[in-house]
């Protein structure tokens, strides 16, 4: 494959932004200058060279009291003059499509092998299904044999792809880590994709994937008092975008709190015996078993309760309202950014101008201008973040940080250092996967502890702190060769 392919250097993708004509409109609200982001984990930065100190550009944020009037920039896709034809765009994604699912069977190739679905579920739409990949923790079979009522906790997971390329199946190391570290059943959503099926339809493929697994609980062993979302850029915006729409569109209360679960003296650890625990195998993790299992509420109802209890987002696209000049502008490294042959396929495939009705500024493609209580009644209280240092969404993610903190949130956000966006989707089979599977271990022990509803969960007392000394920062390649995820 070529170079400016999907195997693409980042260091070489500086192509055709127009830097000097991206004038940016201020905000709706006059901005205080005082006003800053608060890096959660730059205590556990000691090393300068690891990440730069908080007085850089990015420290700087929007106001985060009103968003509803924000503008486009001039920049901005939607006030483009060269609008490609859906024809044309409906080409080009067909095109990145397959080399995109090549370079995913070269990425499968990185050892520890990931798992393969045991079973897939298709939900009919007006166009064509929606299909749902399992996967089933090792456990499985052996507990349902001990108590055929037990229900599993489930992740339901959104892939990435900026809405337009991407599989169901390319996060299943991801996939692999939680089965492993939780007890949990995955499921992964191939929601319809643009150019084909612009906004809001993903979201809403999205909304009916975690109905769908309320609706069949019984039969899937599912317990939907008991959800975790997951998602990947465009994903994690539809991990955020999906409970709100839920909630406020739909009407559907799924944040509501549930009993506190049941626990035993097996199920207490403390903070210092589960960091001990963190690096050994998925046996010695406490799962939620059949006696941590809250199967014994729901009882053989056919209307089960429905609680999301946790979101993990990994670099998450939150804000269509700045444009791609902007987010380089202001980006730490402008030149690892992904290159403009796919954000303007992203861009004009998912939100095709000239968006009349302004689903830009829409808190179901941007979450992060969703009013307060949107926020607030809307996304579940414990939330994770993976941000990567080198990513044009950055900024916007840090921002959103922030302001969940300042609701009252538990969020956990945590900056990866020196890598570019979609660094853990790279196509060379001879990546140093046990490294991003430590991050990965990272999150699923957090998300095992949410399900266990422990104490202590959230950036006090995270085991997903990263320290300079961690695998993922010393091993991982300065020249990432990753996907356009």
């Amino acid at each position: 494959m070529p170079d400016n392919a999907v195997t693409m250097n980042h260091s070489s993708s500086e192509e055709s932004y127009d830097m000097t004509e991206a004038k940016d409109f201020a905000p709706a609200v006059e901005s205080p200058k005082n006003l800053r982001v608060s890096f959660n984990n730059i205590g556990d930065f000691e090393n300068a060279s690891t990440i730069d100190p908080p007085e850089n550009m990015l420290a700087e944020s929007l106001s985060i009291q009103s968003y509803a009037g924000r503008p486009r920039s001039m920049s901005h896709h939607l006030s483009s003059k060269k609008i490609p034809s859906r024809r044309v765009l409906k080409m080009k994604a067909r095109f990145w499509r397959s080399l995109m699912q090549l370079a995913m069977h070269f990425h499968d190739w990185a050892p520890p092998r990931s798992p393969r679905p045991a079973f897939t579920h298709k939900m009919s739409t007006d166009t064509i299904p929606v299909e749902l990949f399992f996967y089933l923790p090792p456990t499985y079979h052996e507990t349902l044999q001990r108590n055929p009522s037990h229900r599993f906790p489930a992740v339901i997971n959104f892939h990435g792809g900026g809405f337009c390329l991407g599989d169901a199946r390319d996060d299943r190391y991801w996939a692999r880590v939680v089965l492993e570290h939780t007890n949990a059943i995955f499921v992964s959503v191939n929601y319809r994709r643009a150019p084909e099926h612009p906004f809001p339809t993903p979201v809403d493929d999205c909304v009916d994937s975690i109905l769908y697994v309320q609706d069949h609980a019984a039969e899937l062993h599912i317990d939907p008092s008991n959800l975790a979302l997951s998602g990947f850029s465009a994903g994690g915006n539809l991990a955020f975008s999906a409970p709100l729409r839920l909630a406020f569109h739909r009407k559907m209360n799924a944040i509501e709190r549930m009993p506190s679960r049941p626990t035993t003296s097996h199920s207490v650890v403390t903070d210092t015996e589960a960091n001990d625990r963190e690096g050994q195998d998925h046996e010695s993790h406490n799962f939620v078993t059949p006696v941590h299992s809250t199967s014994n509420l729901l009882g053989e109802q056919t209307d089960t309760p429905l609680r999301i209890r946790t979101v993990i987002a990994w670099y998450p696209l939150l804000d269509w309202t700045m444009s791609r000049s902007r987010k380089i502008r202001e980006s730490r490294n402008p030149k690892k950014c992904l290159a403009r042959t796919f954000t303007s396929l992203f861009d004009f495939s998912y939100l095709p101008a000239p968006d009349v009705a302004g689903d830009h500024c829409s808190p179901y493609a941007s979450p992060s201008l969703a009013q307060d209580h949107m926020l607030r009644d809307g996304l579940p209280e414990d939330i994770q973040m993976w941000l990567c240092e080198w990513d044009m969404l950055l900024r916007e993610g840090q921002v959103f940080a922030d302001r969940l903190d300042r609701l009252g949130k538990r969020i956990d956000s945590k900056l990866i250092p020196r890598v570019p966006h979609a660094w853990d989707k790279s196509p060379n089979p001879f990546r140093d996967q046990r490294a991003i599977d430590m991050l990965y271990t990272k999150a699923a022990v957090n998300l095992n502890k949410v399900f266990q509803n422990k104490e202590g969960y959230g950036p006090a007392n995270s085991m997903s702190s990263l320290h300079p000394t961690d695998s993922i920062i010393e091993r991982q390649p300065r020249r990432s060769i990753v996907l356009p995820i």
